[in-house]
């Protein structure tokens, strides 16, 4: 498999359904929660995979990233030690199976996952992390799909965007947010 550097200094691969299945086992097998976000989880809500993706995005408490650092470690993945990164939000890079993008959160009173300094506004709202979906045969949580409608709406989106807001809305029958339409 060929890996290319992208403008942020990760190694760019094809992640494998595979990988990501054998990631979430080890998180279980583990004890450690984690909510499957991004690409990976608009098809675990879409219950296939319908596209290639270099990363897995995961959403889990601020407190179990040293776990899952640590699973990721066993695992051959290293964190890599980008100036943007923050404390909530590391990734670790594998020579060959793609990136994983850590986001960790801390519950508030309302039920909201925020994600780093509460007046920075960054945060999975009450009833976000509350899908599930299917990779290959691994049940997992996700965000759910409203909400990533919602977040996809909030930035200019990519050609990956219109094709998981197309696919979400189409499975759902939701409708498209504003910049989708």
């Amino acid at each position: 498999m060929i890996a290319t550097l992208d403008n942020f200094g990760l190694r760019s691969s094809v992640m494998q359904l595979s990988t990501v299945m054998n990631l979430c086992r080890t998180f279980e097998r583990a004890g450690l929660a984690f909510w499957v976000d991004g690409g990976w989880g608009v098809d675990a809500l879409l219950g296939e995979q319908t596209r290639p993706h270099s990363d897995l995005d995961l959403a889990m408490h601020f407190a179990d990233i040293s776990g899952v650092q640590r699973a990721l470690e066993s695992l051959g993945y290293e964190r890599l030690n980008r100036p943007e990164d923050r404390v909530w939000n590391p990734v670790q890079q594998h020579p060959t199976d793609g990136s994983v993008d850590l986001h960790g959160f801390v519950r508030d009173a309302s039920g909201n996952g925020v994600l780093g300094e509460p007046s920075e506004n960054s945060m999975y709202p009450a009833g976000a992390l509350g899908g599930v979906g299917m990779l290959g045969d691994v049940a997992v949580r996700c965000i759910a799909a409203p909400f990533v409608l919602q977040f996809r709406n909030g930035f200019e989106p990519r050609a990956v965007d219109h094709h998981d807001v197309a696919a979400l809305c189409t499975r759902f029958d939701l409708e498209r947010p504003s910049r989708f339409v």
